[in-house]
């Protein structure tokens, strides 16, 4: 089976100064340069989510591992623009002091990175190659696209929140996600046993992407490996972050509507929001799409999908997502589930509370998915904001620098 290989060897081949405030480019690093590229200079899927290799490999999943694609909008809508100069705006960072708004975004290696306010393109910004033609990688942002298309199939009757995961997957009876409801899985409250470390090579969570790779059991093979349930916290007591848990939930939603997230995202949001380009889902090589971290779509339809959610569900006089599941995402619950469980190494990190494979916050109308390595799209409601930040970052955990609503709250005040 294909292991990633171990990035401090690599680091000491490139002598890649990581840490030490250097964010070169793809380009710049000569990253899949030449013809071929040198050898140590070729992403491939055994570095490809390591730094730094993950600066190209990111805008170039296509490239990478199998994919299938989201269908565009054949009349795309286009974004109105209204822009203004945000570059120097300052903002306050726990960790790194007080900088700009374009100095934190070049810090924290981003790719790209796109305000709506009011439903208008106020600031936009482009770096390491990146285009607003580029598909990149959101990782667990793709959660909450996920969730959504859950709460669609919910409301159209197809599927049952309160039916048990093995009503609509028999191969997960015998698992921790069995007897659990759908809805335990929306909020990620069932109980298994799952460790979400990034940095452990060991982890459950990187058994998990081996899964996905050639050789591996596969996306569907891997989850009903997973019995063991934690006896502290049963099915609904308390919040616990497990990737597994959006491709349970995803497998129940292709049971029950029969169709593949592509078609199922393209055919009820991608197209009839006018979205301008493809997206696409990174597959295992059983050809699974990975509901819980495998979409990539431009900066701009990331936005696109998040007034969608702002402004219950309509894009002009249309009406894509049914008003009352964007307004059940904009309404936060669970969160007095959240801090149960301080020993989720997600605790502190981020939000006061998650539902429905989206994160929110207390006393804010405010929404965010959130991915390794730097992405996240949110919503807030107060401030008539949309942001959305596509990085890659070296460290698959975020820092505290890179919390959403520390950016969100100074650009929200200078708008306002």
């Amino acid at each position: 089976m294909t292991r990633p290989v171990r990035w401090n060897t690599l680091a000491r081949a490139l002598k890649y100064k990581l840490g030490c405030g250097v964010t070169e480019t793809a380009k710049d690093i000569g990253l899949m340069a030449g013809h071929p590229p040198a050898t140590q200079m070729r992403v491939t899927l055994e570095n490809f989510l390591y730094p730094p290799f993950n600066r190209w490999a990111l805008q170039h999943m296509r490239e990478l591992v199998p994919t299938r694609p989201v269908s565009a909008s054949e009349n795309p809508i286009l974004l109105n623009v209204a822009k203004r100069d945000l570059s120097d705006l300052s903002i306050d960072f726990p960790e790194s002091g007080t900088k700009t708004l374009k100095s934190w975004l070049h810090d924290s290696y981003t790719d790209g990175y796109i305000v709506l306010h009011r439903g208008n393109i106020v600031f936009e910004h482009y770096a390491n190659g990146q285009s607003p033609a580029t598909q990149h990688l959101m990782f667990s942002v793709t959660k909450s696209v996920t969730g959504t298309l859950a709460l669609m199939a919910i409301e159209r009757g197809q599927l049952d929140e309160d039916r048990n995961v093995a009503f609509y997957v028999p191969e997960l009876a015998g698992s921790a996600f069995g007897d659990a409801g759908v809805s335990h899985l929306l909020d990620m409250t069932n109980s298994v046993k799952f460790d979400e470390v990034y940095a452990d090579e060991t982890s459950p969570i990187a058994q998990y992407l081996y899964a996905m790779l050639p050789g591996g059991a596969g996306i569907c093979g891997y989850l009903p490996s997973l019995t063991d349930r934690d006896s502290d916290y049963p099915h609904g007591s308390a919040f616990h972050y497990v990737t597994p848990k959006t491709d349970a939930l995803a497998w129940c939603l292709r049971r029950a509507t029969g169709c593949g997230l592509a078609d199922l995202l393209g055919s009820w949001i991608w197209e009839p929001m006018g979205a301008e380009h493809e997206a696409h889902y990174w597959l295992d090589f059983q050809g699974t799409e990975f509901a819980g971290g495998g979409l990539s779509m431009t900066l701009r339809d990331a936005a696109r999908f998040g007034r969608l959610i702002l402004h219950d569900g309509r894009v002009g006089d249309r009406q894509v997502i049914p008003a009352s599941v964007a307004r059940r995402i904009m309404t936060p619950r669970n969160q007095d589930l959240f801090a149960i469980r301080q020993d989720d190494p997600w605790y502190g990190n981020v939000g006061s509370g998650y539902h429905d494979q989206w994160w929110s916050y207390k006393g804010m109308a405010a929404v965010t998915g959130i991915g390794i390595h730097g992405q996240y799209l949110t919503v807030n409601a107060d401030a008539d904001l949309v942001i959305v930040k596509q990085s890659s970052r070296p460290e698959a955990s975020n820092d505290r620098d890179d919390d959403p609503v520390l950016a969100m709250k100074a650009i929200a005040a200078a708008l306002a």
